[in-house]
């Protein structure tokens, strides 16, 4: 790696949540900005979210309790311990399918707002540089017109995260399965929007991306936690997100200065 491009840092989530919350704090106007996009955020998170519980519930919890209802192991001790087996089971595979299903949505809420996060990165970036220049603008009416375009870029994105949902349905590996595939995915959305900004102001972000997979992962592990937190969980989820991705922008543009 050249001098030019030094090496992102990679700190643990308790630090870009205090990197995230300083940029809000010290970087003029950005606190207003995001209180725009929050609103969005939260209100495409909870729409998709809600929606992809309900129809999770109705097409398939239900089915799966009236299986279970009808289903016997038969009588005596080893019977009655196979069948608390199966429902404990039951029970936990949909609880990783809802925390899942919740991820997801929050997923396609960052996908179609990837525009917002964006210019969340730029602002954090031409605060470093000293370079108004480098703000990327954000305008609602816009955002509304290139919903389509954001969707047709990303739709491998949401195709994959998905068909994620269905390893869950794989014996012993299906859950460890969903939370890797799922913490990478939403990882990847926390560290994309900063290296965008940086590719589209000519800088090779290939050399930024290298040796940040597993360290992608660890990140996204916080919001699928928080996914599995009713209620409190789902609201801390677009805060966290948000905090993570700026304290990203801001620990890369420290770094940055650090490596001239």
């Amino acid at each position: 790696m050249s001098d030019s491009v030094p090496a992102l840092p990679r700190p643990h989530p308790l630090a870009l949540l205090a990197a995230g919350r300083r940029a809000f704090r010290e970087v003029p106007g950005l606190r207003a900005f995001l209180l725009k996009g929050f609103l969005l955020l939260y209100s495409v998170s909870l729409g998709v979210g809600a929606l992809g519980v309900g129809v999770l519930f109705l097409y398939v919890v239900q089915p799966l309790m009236a299986s279970l209802d009808t289903w016997s192991a038969g009588e005596g001790f080893w019977a009655g311990l196979l069948a608390s087996l199966v429902a404990g089971l039951l029970w936990f595979g949909q609880f990783l399918l809802m925390a899942a299903t919740v991820s997801v949505s929050l997923l396609i809420a960052m996908t179609l707002l990837s525009v917002w996060f964006e210019s969340l990165a730029s602002r954090i970036i031409a605060h470093h540089r000293g370079s108004p220049a480098a703000v990327r603008p954000f305008r609602v009416i816009a955002w509304f017109g290139g919903l389509a375009r954001a969707l047709a870029d990303s739709a491998w994105l949401l195709v994959l995260a998905v068909l994620s949902l269905f390893l869950g349905l794989i014996p012993v590996a299906g859950p460890l399965l969903v939370v890797l595939v799922q913490s990478y995915l939403l990882g990847r959305e926390v560290r994309d929007p900063y290296l965008v900004v940086r590719a589209g102001m000519g800088e090779d972000a290939r050399p930024l991306r290298r040796g940040l997979t597993l360290w992608t992962a660890a990140i996204g592990l916080v919001p699928l936690v928080l996914a599995m937190i009713p209620v409190l969980g789902w609201a801390l989820l677009p805060l966290a997100v948000t905090y993570l991705a700026a304290g990203f922008a801001w620990s890369g543009e420290a770094a940055r200065k650090e490596g001239r």
